[in-house]
């Protein structure tokens, strides 16, 4: 028998139904990143999540779990709209399993899914070097490198509110103002942020991050900080020629459903870094 008649594929949309599964999920964490995943950290992700339960398909051969593809619902807002969203994370394959396209089947059951459902939606992540190429030729993603990360100074904040100020009133971004939605994505375990007003920062030593600013909000705020790095909708290239020399790429992709007018993004840091 081939493997691919041994194997089952298991469409999980049920937190509570996901538990049960976390042991195998362990494993093959392991095997993937070569490291344990925190139970605490993965409860607060797929357990916990204010917008619901994630959409899950796993994929067994006999009881070894060998793929794994997920979404957690992450829905974002614009100055006109909310859209239900997806954050794609923890895509793994088993080591031995990844000449039979599981990565493929296992996304595009869980797109089904969201298909199926016939409401305006979006699926979206921050893909690396290497699983980019997959992810817009597989899954047919939309790859953006229209993000930058930059280093700031006082001095640079006049520059960089310019750029902000062009951000459209269509874009489309977390909005730590909902009800709860601060409160779940603070609490990631091991971090810890302060909220000046409509801005949150996470600062590392002596690195500090924003990792959310509310539209409209101004950066005068962070003028007493040394330096801080944020998200800039501009690409590397320009970064450069503004003088933000120590600039680097922060690739976003997203596939979009039900819906046939091309979305628009406000890229954050709140966004990603939940795994």
């Amino acid at each position: 028998m081939t493997i691919e008649n041994r194997l089952e594929i298991l469409d999980i949309d049920d937190s509570e139904l996901l538990k049960a599964y976390f042991p195998a999920i362990q494993k093959l964490f392991i095997d993937a990143f070569g490291k344990p995943i925190s139970k605490e950290l993965w409860e607060w992700a797929y357990v916990e999540n204010p917008f619901g339960s994630p959409k899950v398909s796993l994929a067994f051969d006999g009881e070894r779990l060998v793929a794994h593809y997920a979404v957690i619902p992450m829905n974002l807002s614009s100055l006109e709209t909310e859209l239900q969203g997806f954050l794609s994370m923890t895509t793994m394959v088993a080591s031995d399993y990844r000449r039979h396209q599981l990565f493929q089947k296992t996304a595009e059951r869980v797109y089904a899914r969201i298909e199926r459902s016939q409401k305006p939606a979006v699926v979206f992540g921050f893909p690396n070097d290497q699983s980019a190429p997959g992810f817009r030729k597989r899954l047919g993603w939309d790859i953006l490198d229209d993000f930058t990360v930059v280093t700031l100074t006082p001095e640079d904040i006049p520059k960089a509110q310019d750029v902000l100020n062009i951000i459209s009133a269509r874009s489309y971004f977390l909005n730590l103002s909902a009800k709860g939605v601060a409160d779940w994505r603070c609490a990631k375990p091991g971090q810890e942020w302060i909220f000046r007003e409509d801005i949150s920062i996470k600062s590392h030593g002596q690195e500090h991050d924003v990792m959310y600013i509310a539209p409209g909000c101004t950066l005068s705020g962070l003028d007493d900080l040394n330096s801080f790095n944020m998200i800039l909708p501009i690409s590397r290239s320009q970064a450069i020629d503004a003088g933000w020399d120590n600039a680097f790429t922060y690739r976003f992709g997203y596939r979009q459903f039900n819906m046939a007018d091309k979305l628009e993004f406000n890229v954050q840091m709140c966004m990603s870094d939940v795994f």
